[in-house]
């Protein structure tokens, strides 16, 4: 496996500033470039589009603003866990807050990128195109793409939000209805994309959007708009009226449940993607350095398939030049990993995590612990369990409960965690302590990204969408096990037959702790179904759950009331940030989300930890 072309790459261009987002919408101004001069050409558009996907690691900086590793917190899951300091994943964790700024960074980000789209849909044809159409329309289906992408994330994350379609934001920029005005425009947005786009247009795994990303995003959009928002329940049998659609290109009609069906089946089909072997082979922990030295994967016959595997289809990419300084700083490498690795402290004992005693995981900030309750619920005759949940007192020779750890309950996320090898240097882990940085150092001169290897060797991508998920939205829109059943098989699991609860289940099972569970949770549930939800009783399993704190075991209850409480106040969206409302200072233009006003300031706002 050639991992060189993912640790070394080097995009400028990712870091390219053109926006269009007028500072209304924000407390910072974003419109440095001069959009009279530029784009002045066709190639320029491409480095816009790289700055475009650059936003994705712009996220990536802190990982507590990213979608998927805030929606796997807020899930019932995974808990905030990390340090007894860690008031904010600990607030994440129990859908509260514990500072204004809490998700300044993933709302300037989320705008940033809207913008960066807009503006290569409205200069796209600035240029002539006669005789390179394809690539015209590949370049302006990933723009749309990625523009419904950073608005699926605006709402899933905040719900009515300020929205433009246009080069340039109007001032004022109100609020608009999620359901009414953005819902439709992100659907349309995948369209665009899907109808303008070619499968293998490009290289499977490069980092850019395809016709089957379109294709599958515009099910995942759908199935949260109709169940969410529409109130729709079981889909598969739901009466589904047709979503009108705003014109624009690559749109021809209004979208049925029958047109999101077949785009579902062709990128299956047709898009070049295919379930890996073995479930494992996705996991980073399968690499050629540690594979051979790990005995839950030694039976494997090959290793790792790699970042842009054939089972891929959309995924946050990174490379080697992150720093700790800079809009996106260590967003080019994977912090995800750092965050969700094994508790660094000392125990009582003076014991500690990273080592040859917890080999191959290597040491982190130990947030995102999985929840010792939800732990429970999984069958340990599913493979994917134990592929997914490193179960610490089992697997590892000697695992550290720190005297700092909160919330944490032995089990990690395997899937996300970093990743050692036997020729780590255990002794110094800011040389060559990840199996990244092993390999780096045996096949480069390259110094380790941010001369931390602990902090900084962390290339595997994040996985937003892959095949398997693709098949079991097929399979709950269709009632046709046949999908779901190719999913469990590849797991080595027995057919079953489709039901609503068997699909909900393997889709807990197949995608548990990849950030897709809290979102699957709210459109079973509906918007404003009280504290009997599906969602908010889900969350309420959380309560009573065991957990270390402090190196003693003790029970976790909710910080303020209850987690079902606090869903049903805020239909599981997040605040949006307070400065922002300050900046713009009028109710008509943009006021915060129901459950995190003023009047409820003594229930939301978490100064502490959770209560033990």
């Amino acid at each position: 496996m050639n991992y060189m072309k993912k640790i070394f790459w080097m995009a400028a261009a990712v870091v390219f500033t053109l926006t269009s987002c007028e500072d209304f919408l924000d407390s910072y101004n974003y419109t440095e470039a001069n959009t009279s001069n530029y784009p002045a050409a066709p190639a320029d558009l491409n480095k816009e589009l790289a700055a475009l996907y650059g936003v994705m690691n712009q996220y990536c900086n802190d990982p507590l603003q990213t979608p998927w590793f805030v929606w796997n917190i807020m899930s019932d899951d995974s808990n905030g866990a990390g340090g007894t300091g860690d008031v904010e994943s600990h607030a994440i964790g129990h859908l509260m807050s514990n500072k204004d700024a809490l998700f300044e960074t993933a709302w300037h980000s989320t705008y940033v990128g809207i913008a960066r789209a807009n503006a290569i849909i409205y200069a796209v044809d600035a240029f002539d195109w006669t005789g390179q159409e394809a690539t015209r329309n590949q370049l302006l289906g990933e723009a749309y793409f990625m523009r419904g992408l950073y608005y699926l994330w605006g709402v899933q994350f905040w719900g009515d939000i300020p929205a433009y379609w246009s080069a340039a934001a109007p001032d004022p920029c109100p609020q608009v209805s999620a359901e009414e005005v953005t819902f439709p425009h992100i659907l349309a947005d995948f369209v665009s994309a899907m109808n303008l786009m070619q499968h293998g247009a490009t290289q499977q795994g490069d980092g850019h959007a395809t016709k089957g990303a379109a294709e599958g995003y515009l099910a995942r959009a759908y199935m949260f708009y109709q169940g969410f928002y529409k109130k729709a329940g079981e889909l598969k049998s739901a009466n589904l009226a047709e979503v009108v659609l705003p014109q624009q290109e690559g749109v021809t009609g209004n979208l049925s449940k029958s047109d999101v069906e077949k785009a579902l089946r062709d990128c299956i089909d047709n898009g070049g993607y295919k379930l890996l072997s073995d479930f494992r082979l996705l996991w980073q922990y399968t690499n050629e350095l540690t594979s051979p030295d790990y005995p839950f994967v030694r039976d494997l016959a090959s290793t790792w398939a790699g970042n842009g595997n054939e089972e891929q289809i959309f995924q946050v990419q990174f490379g080697n030049m992150a720093s700790w300084n800079g809009t996106i700083g260590m967003g080019f490498t994977n912090m995800t990993s750092l965050y969700c690795s094994l508790r660094c402290d000392e125990d009582a004992s003076g014991n500690v995590n990273g080592g040859q005693a917890t080999f191959p995981f290597g040491q982190g900030w130990g947030q995102a612990t999985f929840n010792y309750n939800s732990v429970g619920e999984w069958s340990n005759s599913d493979p994917r369990k134990r592929a997914t949940v490193l179960v610490c007192d089992e697997e590892l020779e000697k695992f550290a409960y720190t005297t700092s750890c909160s919330e944490e309950t032995g089990f990690y996320n395997k899937k996300w965690m970093s990743v050692t090898c036997n020729e780590s240097t255990w002794s110094d882990n800011t040389k060559a302590y990840t199996w990244w940085g092993v390999y780096r150092s045996k096949n480069s001169t390259v110094a380790n990204n941010n001369g931390n290897s602990f902090q900084g060797d962390h290339f595997a991508d994040i996985i937003l969408l892959r095949l398997s998920d693709v098949m079991l939205m097929y399979t709950e829109l269709t009632g046709d096990a046949s999908e779901m059943n190719k999913v469990r098989a590849r797991a080595g699991l027995p057919e079953i037959a489709y039901s609503w609860d068997n699909i909900q289940s393997e889709r807990r099972w197949e995608l548990y702790g990849e950030g897709i569970r809290f979102n699957d949770i709210r459109r079973w549930s509906g918007k404003d179904t009280g504290e009997g939800s599906f969602a908010a009783t889900a969350l309420q399993k959380q309560d009573g759950s065991t957990v270390n704190y402090m190196g003693t075991w003790t029970t976790m209850h909710h910080a303020s009331s209850s987690w079902a409480k606090r869903y049903s106040q805020t239909n599981g969206f997040l605040p949006i940030p307070p400065a922002q409302i300050r900046n713009i200072d009028d109710a008509s233009v943009l006021k915060q989300n129901a459950g995190w006003g003023d009047d409820l300031m003594s229930d939301w706002n978490m100064s502490g930890t959770p209560v033990y």
